[in-house]
């Protein structure tokens, strides 16, 4: 089975968060499976048009024919012991996201089954972006997490993971995937250097701010061309994997 594993680190995340990439790296080796790293260009200065890339991305992924796709967030860490994501859905199930601090699916590890299923509800999430998202999806959140929320409740079928795959709270769990949010971000070490660089990283672009009800337009076409370049820059993205897994 072709398995693809993405995470998208643009705006300083490559450097500040090098660690979690390469625990990714390492694990897709382990189970046979492609894995891309979106870095590029480097800097973004849209940084909801970065955090909503990964929807259009594994939009394609899945089109392109990828039995099985995960997104891992870029400041997350997949221990060593890690079983393969592609055991840890359900039968009935396409899609999985475990719940966040808030008791909401939390979109920084998304694993999808490819079928009907899974291609209709990422593609539908994209097509959200133009909608009115309820207060209650989006509330305390920044990006594209609200638009996951409101689909899910809409459509229901996605299946609530293990705490473990995207444990976003608790320091002391014997989790897959450690996610450095929330109460997490301060537990992450990283070298003086690289605090540097991300921080200056960071400076040159658009501070986020919490998730507008809607986005424009003009920030769809913006997202579709960003999409675009990231397939032209890493072609594995879209390209069929029958060698791997």
């Amino acid at each position: 089975m072709s398995a693809l594993i993405f995470t998208v680190g643009q705006n300083g995340y490559d450097v500040a968060y090098r660690s979690c990439i390469s625990s990714h790296e390492r694990y897709a080796e382990r189970i046979g499976a492609r894995y891309v790293a979106v870095t590029e260009p480097r800097r973004m200065p849209d940084t909801a048009i970065s955090a909503w890339l990964k929807i259009p991305l594994m939009v394609q992924a899945l089109r392109s024919g990828y039995d099985h796709v995960a997104f891992i967030d870029a400041d997350a860490e997949v221990r060593p012991t890690t079983p393969d994501f592609r055991d840890a859905l359900p039968e009935e199930a396409s899609v999985g996201m475990a719940l966040g601090r808030s008791g909401r699916f939390n979109s920084g590890v998304m694993l999808a089954r490819n079928g009907d299923a899974a291609r209709t509800f990422f593609e539908r999430v994209e097509a959200s972006i133009l909608e009115e998202v309820p207060d209650e999806a989006r509330a305390n959140l920044k990006y594209e997490n609200g638009n996951v929320i409101y689909v899910a409740d809409q459509m229901g079928g996605v299946a609530t993971l293990d705490p473990r795959w995207n444990n976003t709270a608790d320091p002391s769990l014997d989790d897959y995937v450690r996610h450095y949010t929330g109460p997490l971000r301060s537990t992450y070490r990283r070298k003086l250097v690289d605090e540097i660089r991300f921080r200056a990283a960071r400076a040159r672009v658009v501070r986020p701010t919490s998730q507008p009800a809607t986005r424009t337009p003009e920030f769809l076409v913006a997202l579709g061309d960003a999409s675009q370049d990231a397939q032209r820059r890493y072609p594995s993205l879209t390209q069929r994997a029958g060698d791997k897994g």
